[in-house]
């Protein structure tokens, strides 16, 4: 019985040798990890440090020894037992440092860690007194920065924007004093109410709000009259075709028609820093006309349309560039041949399916009143039977107004 106790003494004195160096090393590599917590229990807020170190096996106890640097000397602040790899300790702001003594099953010292340093910050508890504006206005400002004035404001402060688990961190900043300017990327920004946030190296925090982020008007109107003449690209309407394997004039084979006019509506509720989103419409009516030495050619060419629009303003919002693509019909009304002497055609409607897609610009010469132009492609969808599909080019410009 003796000597199988001996054996078992021997067996984990052998392992506790084997793993001491691998143990210092661990120790060490692992007195990084510095972590603390808040004791708010008190009248005061208490900073925890906690300091952990690998747990080792065939232990059965460590003592802790943390020194703090006065000068060029080190002295006693803290020696703790513990049979947990971890100690829990409050230390005052300085340079410290400290090492794990490890023992073993018959409390002999089975190593010593090395000496690791480490800080201990002053942590200070900001106040967050007053800011100006409150609101962001994403349909009106051009400029997103915030004036916070407050207490403890310093270098290390961190802020942002929360609402909820969002969170919207500003840019750039510039502290003077306790005055800190928060400067915030527009695409960052997203419709809310918020609490502006500022935390300070060790945890301690304060808020202020409520902060809000908006437009100034639910949605935008913008209605338009256009000047939007008819430039005529390619199809049977414009080009002579083939039918039945013989040449047939184009009723409309003019390089213009300039008898035209149109309006713009856009209805945007959606609007952001990155542009506004909303449905776009559009319609216009020309007069198409054409004369022939034995017969003349005359409709009312129409063109409806809807679709989304996006649009991006610049320079203050006194320009805007809108691109939109949508679908719609096209139709020759009263579309006849007249011959003479009397000799017309029966009138008749004739409605196609028709795309377009448009690219516009907006010069705001007021706060509402805006300058219109640009230009619209539209592709008429026809049958195959009727030769190639018209297409056609629709220029405009005009004055429109922002409701």
């Amino acid at each position: 019985m003796v000597i199988k106790k001996i054996l078992i003494i021997f067996i984990l004195l052998m392992l506790c040798s084997a793993f001491a160096a691998a143990q210092d090393e661990d120790a060490d590599a692992q007195a990084d990890h510095q972590n603390y917590y808040i004791d708010r229990t008190g009248a005061e807020p208490r900073f925890i440090q906690r300091l952990v170190w690998e747990e080792s096996d065939f232990v059965s106890h460590y003592i802790v020894t943390v020194e703090k640097q006065v000068g060029t000397t080190y002295i006693r602040a803290v020696r703790e037992v513990t049979e947990e790899n971890f100690a829990e300790i409050s230390l005052t702001p300085g340079d410290y440092r400290y090492r794990v003594e490890v023992y073993d099953l018959f409390d002999e010292l089975s190593y010593t860690t090395r000496w690791r340093e480490f800080e201990v910050i002053l942590a200070v508890q900001p106040t967050l007194t007053s800011y100006n504006p409150r609101a962001f206005y994403l349909d009106e400002d051009t400029e997103w920065e915030i004036t916070l004035r407050g207490r403890n404001l310093i270098p290390r402060s961190e802020f942002y924007l929360v609402q909820d688990a969002r969170r919207i961190y500003p840019i750039s900043r510039e502290l003077e004093d306790d005055t800190v300017r928060l400067l915030f990327s527009g695409a960052s920004l997203i419709p809310g109410s918020y609490d502006i946030y500022v935390v300070n190296p060790g945890g301690l925090d304060s808020s202020i709000g409520k902060f809000t982020i908006a437009n100034r008007k639910p949605f935008d109107l913008n209605i338009a009259l256009v000047y939007a003449p008819i430039i005529p690209l390619y199809g049977y309407l414009f080009n002579e075709f083939i039918f039945n394997g013989a040449p047939q004039f184009a009723p409309f084979p003019g390089d213009y028609y300039l008898m035209a006019a149109g309006t713009k509506i856009s209805f945007i509720p959606i609007k952001r820093t990155w542009g506004n989103l909303g449905i776009d419409l559009s319609g216009s009516a020309a007069m198409l006309e054409q004369e022939d030495e034995s017969f003349t050619t005359n409709t009312l060419f129409i063109n409806a349309h809807a679709g989304i629009i996006i649009q991006k303003y610049f320079f203050n919002k006194k320009f805007s560039i809108n691109a939109s693509i949508g679908a719609g019909l096209t139709w020759l009304k009263d579309f006849y041949y007249d011959y003479g002497e009397d000799n017309t055609s029966v009138k008749t409607t004739v409605y196609y399916p028709s795309a377009v897609g448009g690219l516009s610009f907006c010069i705001f010469v007021s706060k509402r009143i805006y300058i219109n132009f640009g230009a619209d492609f539209v592709q008429m969808i026809t049958s195959p039977e009727d030769g190639e599909m018209p297409g056609f080019v629709r220029p405009f410009a005009g004055v429109g107004i922002q409701l």
